[in-house]
């Protein structure tokens, strides 16, 4: 345990730190800190760095294959325009397909609902076709395609029914990675330190 400042009422808290070997993933280290003002907050961070790769699978081929989403890792439902990057927040998660697909109908929901208080008829609609499209997608009668990159290789679907691609240097780089990373090879410590 480390004490820390709370983020959000200045007062001292602690911040629990655990370090796990998990299979597919490596080594991970958890953080959690629950502070007395009601503040808490929780992650989970991997460790290790791995190639670059893209998972895809065809919706209707493994509705219950688990998609294992690290903090660097983008989800794409092209068919539907959907893309889900990583921000500064962005927090690892462990579900399967229709999972995605449930969090994805959430958003589209809620996004529903603005559109119609604006009076947006028209974003409604697009929004109406997209939730039919899903539930077509998990019936069977659509293919939808779930595609998962992670520039960091921290990110997977577990199905034999997912192809796997390493990614090139190029396209990992185009990704967004939601976190700071610092990459200090090169410098001696007292470069690294005046930075």
């Amino acid at each position: 345990m480390v004490e820390i400042t709370c983020p959000s009422c200045g007062k001292r808290t602690e911040l629990v730190i655990l370090e796990y070997d998990v299979p597919y993933f490596g080594k991970i280290m958890l953080t959690s800190i629950n502070c007395n003002c009601g503040f808490k907050h929780n992650d989970c961070i991997v460790l290790g760095v791995k190639d670059p790769v893209r998972y895809s699978i065809k919706v209707g081929d493994d509705l219950f294959a688990k998609v294992i989403r690290s903090t660097s890792g983008t989800i794409r439902i092209p068919e539907i325009g959907v893309t889900i990057e990583p921000g500064p927040a962005s927090q690892a998660f462990i579900t399967n397909v229709e999972g995605i697909l449930d969090r994805v109908r959430d958003i589209v929901l809620m996004a529903m609902r603005w559109r119609r208080e604006e009076g947006d008829e028209k974003a409604v609609k697009k929004c109406e076709e997209i939730l039919e499209t899903i539930d077509d997608a998990i019936n069977g009668k659509k293919e939808l395609t779930l595609i998962l990159e992670d520039p960091l290789g921290n990110s997977m679907i577990a199905s034999r029914k997912a192809e796997k691609t390493i990614l090139s240097n190029k396209e990992a780089k185009e990704l967004k990675m939601g976190m700071t990373i610092m990459d200090i090879s090169g410098m001696s410590e007292e470069e690294f330190e005046n930075q």
